[in-house]
């Protein structure tokens, strides 16, 4: 495919939601629809609304391969969501269906001090704070009749200690051969320990172990679990799309597989939940779990560390490497995405799902992704976040590039539910974070979703379509406007495609640290700096594996290396790797906390004294704090040279990368105001070229010997490539009287500077049309070129002018070009049709909505300039042009 007509593979994808079985017409007529606003690809999603006792029966199977069928006719895509709702692994509870060994088992902690004869330590109270969110709907879509209940209950370690500081391991004894279970039931158990096999010590730390068996989650540390998924979750789709498999139905996708997250009443521990559990997880020495619930003294970090590396590597290999061979076995790509600690955020230790991310795989995202073919996020609401830009890094780390973000919208109206979702989401906003996505590494946008059906009135939350994580954005009003939104996507992804990074800048990864210290190290925030600083200041970077460092892969590709409050490293070979890396020219930024222990020896001066010697060089700095962007700046000039520069006033994002002739390099305003950016070319004289995102338009080059001035109005996105008079004007008119508005039958007079929610239309959602007449003279009309502006629009427009229509628009800017020819001497006509969101027709009345009605309509004064050469998207007169 071509830059003018984006592929499969670049072209927005979308979740198709089915929330019971379509008859075959509907299959066909949303796929029509579907593929009219531009997707060219899809995966079927079952909700919690669907019957989960047809779900992979035949009925469902065989409309699925009838969707196939479909999207093969019509040049779409598809790829398996391998999951009823979401956590891949269960296959709709039919895993684990005579099959309780495999069901998800969890290790807990709680510690005791003697009392008599005895130490006793209880668990007790678990409830799965993940699937408490989930309402009862989750609780019995996770658990059968909704209840949690626990058997085979065993222990695993028992461990006496002191009862305050441990000062070494040599005060640790493994008393777990004394250990009794007194007492075990569907709510937890009892330990006993007898007190003369204490040793003397004053506390014992229990660990113990049970399986759920109320649950339809696996235990994703059994490869045996993975390969019952295979067989009841994979195999009939298989089956069932036959010869589609490998071509029209290229991927498969797995989402947020995981044990669940349980607390419990006794929980005093450093790790924040439950963790998956089977016996390949023990380490040979059993005092090494005492770290997962308090510090051991020197050896903490090495000994959370060493649990860590084998619990991620255990789960990893068990689950995704088992998926992994079946996908090759059958020439389909392995993509999904685990639960993500970064989701909404520049900060990987945020904690949406989890309060503690390290439970579910060991946060290892590079280690994971080395099973993935194609790398896939998520990325959560519409403001800036890490995720595009972590995906895209865990991928070159394993020798890919680019990533597909799943984006979704939740809701975060006080005394809603976050699963309500966003009804008000506009086109706009959607394209906003798009264009961000692939500013920062996306290839193609996972929309979350397009949905069978709309719901009915009532209020449940999940069982309700419409509050089930909305929008579905073909019942969005602007709908009829996404197609413009999807092809620009795919253009842009294009564009940036296939081009190689300028490797300004490599940002570690703190795994070990997140290991050893957790989610409330002070490395969450100072990653969040540097992420959103780079990025939005337009620096080349990318987040960069501590096995990346080990190899020489960012010795031999940065400039630049940033250490995020990274306090644990692995061990010597890290800090000789550092060593090189400065010592081979190469600048050494650190903030916060610096390594000063390693998985093989703990706490370790040697290492801290060596770290000191390296961030004293000449090319090196360490903030104790988070350094201001200003003090940072001035330390990136050498990482930064020799590439073409972009200087931004304000909001603006900017990408830059090298294809075989150049440099390209993509702009996106970002603000609510224009904006000024000038590029200065690395050579000069440069020819350059304006692709258009928004048409598919390669325009003709032209030679700049000198910078190019650019003036980017609100929302505008511009691509470039860069490679080796004397009339009056007229002036603009200000169109701010005169406005009559239809909505229905009949017109109205309005302000045109407040939506119409403001003016007796509060619960409406749809379509109005503004109408106003305005005078040229005809002496204004021999200037060619008009330009029409419409400030703020709420949502997405079109506007005509004599009956001719000039513009059509699902985002800002709202602006268009106005031949002369197009207007006329003395009176002219003006008709905008807004559309708006639907949030005024569903959440009217409800609790979702407890502030005041979404903007609708038009809220600033429209205008009719003339346009003039160099404006916004032209070089300024005198920047060099020839």
């Amino acid at each position: 495919m071509t830059f003018e007509s984006p592929d499969q593979w670049h072209a927005p994808a979308t979740y198709w939601f089915w929330h019971r079985i379509p008859t075959a017409d509907e299959i066909r007529e949303q796929l029509d629809t579907l593929a009219a606003a531009g997707f060219k690809s899809f995966q079927i999603q079952t909700r919690l609304s669907f019957p989960l006792e047809e779900y992979l029966g035949p009925r469902y199977l065989a409309a699925c391969r009838l969707a196939a069928d479909e999207a093969a006719s019509r040049g779409l895509m598809l790829g398996i969501y391998d999951e009823y709702n979401w956590l891949s692994g269960h296959a709709g509870g039919r895993t684990v269906d005579g099959r309780d060994e495999l069901r998800e088992r969890h290790m807990f902690c709680t510690t005791g001090e003697p009392v008599g004869e005895f130490a006793e330590c209880t668990v007790d109270e678990i409830r799965a704070k993940d699937v408490d969110y989930l309402l009862e709907p989750g609780k019995n879509w996770v658990f059968s009749g909704g209840l949690v209940r626990w058997d085979e209950w065993e222990i695993v370690a028992a461990l006496a200690h002191p009862a305050g500081d441990i000062d070494s391991e040599h005060s640790i004894t493994d008393v777990t051969e004394h250990a009794q279970l007194m007492e075990s039931g569907e709510s937890g158990c009892r330990v006993r320990v007898p007190v003369e096999a204490l040793a003397g010590q004053s506390a014992v730390t229990v660990f113990v172990a049970a399986r759920c068996a109320s649950s339809r989650m696996i235990n994703y540390l059994l490869p045996e679990a993975a390969e019952r998924f295979l067989e009841v979750g994979y195999q009939p789709y298989a089956e069932a799309f036959g010869e589609h498999l490998g071509t029209t139905v290229s991927y498969v996708f797995f989402d947020q597989p995981h044990g669940c997250f349980f607390d419990w009443r006794q929980r005093r521990a450093h790790v924040d939940s439950s963790l998956m559990f089977a016996p390949t997880i023990v380490p040979d020495d059993r005092r090494v779990l005492l770290s997962l619930a308090r510090e051991v003294g020197p050896l903490t970090a090495a000994w959370r560390c060493e649990f860590f590396e084998r619990y991620s590597a255990v789960g990893i290999d068990a689950f995704f490497g088992t998926l992994s061979k079946w996908c090759v076995e059958h020439a389909v790509a392995l993509s999904g995405h685990e639960v993500l600690g970064y989701v909404s955020s520049w900060n990987p230790a945020d904690t949406i799902i989890t309060e503690d991310p390290r439970t579910n795989f060991g946060t290892d995202y590079f280690g994971l992704d080395r099973w993935r073919d194609i790398t896939a996020v998520d990325a959560r609401n519409e403001h800036p976040q890490i995720s595009a830009k972590f995906g895209d890094s865990v991928a070159r780390s394993n020798g890919r590039s680019g990533c597909l973000v799943e984006q979704y919208f939740a809701r975060t109206e006080t005394g809603s539910h976050f699963a309500a979702g966003r009804w008000e989401l506009t086109l706009g906003q959607l394209r906003d974070q798009t264009v961000r996505h692939h500013l920062l590494g996306a290839r193609q946008l996972l929309m979350h979703a397009f949905w069978l059906t709309d719901g009915y009135e009532g209020d449940e939350l999940f069982t309700n379509p419409r509050f089930d994580f909305a929008p579905g954005v073909n019942f969005e009003p602007w709908f009829a406007y996404h197609r413009a939104f999807a092809e620009e996507s795919g253009r842009l992804s294009e564009f940036l495609d296939g081009t190689q990074p300028l490797d300004e800048i490599a940002v570690l990864y703190p795994l070990r640290t997140s290991w050893a210290e957790g989610p409330t190290h002070p490395y969450g925030d100072h990653t969040a700096f540097w992420t959103e600083y780079l990025a939005r200041a337009g620096h080349d970077f990318h987040l960069v594996d501590e096995r990346d460092l080990r190899a020489g892969r960012v010795a031999d590709r940065y400039r630049t290396l940033v250490l995020p409050g990274v306090s644990v490293v692995q061990d010597d070979n890290t800090i000789d790797a550092l060593a090189e890396f400065t010592h081979g020219g190469g600048a050494l930024l650190a903030s916060g906390p610096v390594p000063h222990a390693t998985q093989t020896q703990g706490t370790d001066n040697r290492v801290s004294r060596r770290m000191r010697e390296l961030l004293s060089g000449p090319r090196a700095r360490h903030w104790p704090g988070i350094p201001s962007p200003a003090a940072v700046e001035s330390h990136l000039d050498r990482s930064l040279g020799g590439h073409v520069e972009v200087d931004c006033d304000g909001a603006v994002w900017s990408r830059r990368a090298l294809d075989a002739e150049g440099t390209r390099i993509a702009l996106f305003n970002d603000d609510d105001r224009e904006r000024a950016v000038h590029v200065r070319p690395s050579q000069l004289p440069a020819q350059v070229t304006r692709w258009r995102p928004e048409s598919g338009v390669v325009e003709a080059p032209f030679e700049i010997d000198g910078s190019l001035r650019l003036s980017l109005a609100p929302g505008e996105l511009a691509c470039w490539q860069l490679t080796h008079g004397t009339r009056t004007v007229p002036a603009p008119l200000i169109m701010d009287r005169g406005w009559v508005l239809t909505v229905g039958a009949a017109g109205q007079p309005v302000d045109v500077d407040r939506g119409w929610e403001q003016q007796g239309w509060n619960e409406y959602s749809g379509i109005g049309e503004y109408q106003n007449t305005f005078a040229l003279t005809a002496e204004a009309l021999a200037w060619p070129d008009w330009e029409l502006l419409l400030p703020v629009v709420h949502t997405s427009a079109e506007a005509e002018i004599n009956g001719q229509t000039v513009g059509r628009w699902g985002w800002a800017p709202f602006r268009c070009d106005v031949a002369s020819s197009t207007l006329r001497p003395g009176r002219n006509e003006l008709r905008i049709r807004v559309a708006s969101t639907a949030a005024n027709h569903y959440y009217a009345g409800t609790r979702h909505q407890a502030g005041p009605a979404d903007p609708s309509g038009l809220a600033a004064t429209p205008r009719l300039r003339p346009r003039l050469a160099g404006y916004s998207d032209r070089p300024e007169r005198g920047a060099g042009t020839r």
